[in-house]
């Protein structure tokens, strides 16, 4: 239940969808499983070919090279969207008003990270991002080991083998490895190459990210609501829930920018010569 003020010139804030609307998001959202499942076994095939941007990469910088982790924010991406597949296919179609964003809203994340770290032409870029990001990664797991009273010594292993990396590439070798993109600057920067979604994929991951903490403001512009009860002192009473066509449309914006990582991947994995 959420409060919002209440407009004086309407006595109901109704927008639930029909059932009908509702029977078609479902349609909608089921042929978004079937196109989840497709992608997944893309993403279960993927190699590194000889001789293309992609071995370089590898080959560039051994330590969690590019292709893995590219290859990591994939399975992440794709494992969140299954997760809101169960929950629907297991329930008979029931939907999950507020843990399905935050299903959504991972997947917006690993995808954008991977697009993020693939986007460059300059493999120097695509490097430097590449170790700030597994950086960072490590030094988060080391916050968590701090805070349990333990210590990290492979930290300084990880921070020495990347250093080693950078140092061996001229172009970035005086840059630091500090300093990695925020999310939501990731997700800005790959705003180009979805042009035809409903939203930038930075809007849908706020959208998203405000109902997973329970923002009631985002919360009541994003999901369905019913007026439950009167005005009173300005303000009324609501329930909310989601519609099927609102998470129809997240997770087919969720599965564009996984098939565009997948096919950024395939991209970057062409040798010389090969269409």
């Amino acid at each position: 239940m959420v409060e919002e003020p209440a407009d004086p010139t309407k006595s109901t804030h109704d927008n639930r969808e029909s059932d009908e609307q509702a029977q078609q998001g479902l349609v909608f959202l089921q042929l978004g499983f079937r196109r989840r499942e497709r992608l997944n076994s893309r993403a279960e095939a993927l190699e590194v070919t000889d001789g293309s941007s992609l071995a370089g990469d590898r080959a560039a910088a051994t330590y969690n090279p590019i292709p893995d982790q590219i290859r990591s924010a994939l399975a992440a991406a794709l494992d969140h969207l299954h997760g809101l597949q169960v929950s629907v296919e297991s329930s008979g179609g029931a939907i999950l008003a507020m843990s399905s964003f935050t299903l959504i809203r991972s997947a917006f994340e690993s995808a954008g990270t991977g697009l993020w770290i693939l986007q460059p032409e300059s493999r120097d870029e695509r490097l430097l991002r590449s170790m700030r990001l597994t950086r960072d990664n490590r030094r988060q797991l080391r916050t968590v080991m701090t805070e349990l009273g333990k210590s990290d010594p492979r930290f300084e292993h990880v921070e020495g083998r990347l250093q080693e990396q950078l140092k061996a590439r001229p172009g970035i070798s005086d840059e630091s490895l500090t300093g990695v993109d925020t999310v939501t600057t990731r997700l800005a920067s790959v705003a180009d190459m979805f042009s035809r979604l409903v939203y930038p994929p930075l809007v849908l991951w706020r959208m998203a990210s405000g109902i997973a903490h329970a923002n009631q403001s985002m919360m009541v512009a994003v999901l369905e609501r019913q007026q439950v009860g009167p005005a009173d002192s300005g303000s009324a009473d609501y329930s909310v829930t989601s519609s099927y066509v609102t998470i129809a449309m997240f997770y087919d914006a969720a599965l564009t920018m996984i098939e565009a990582l997948l096919d950024l991947y395939d991209t970057r994995n062409r040798a010389p010569g090969h269409p």
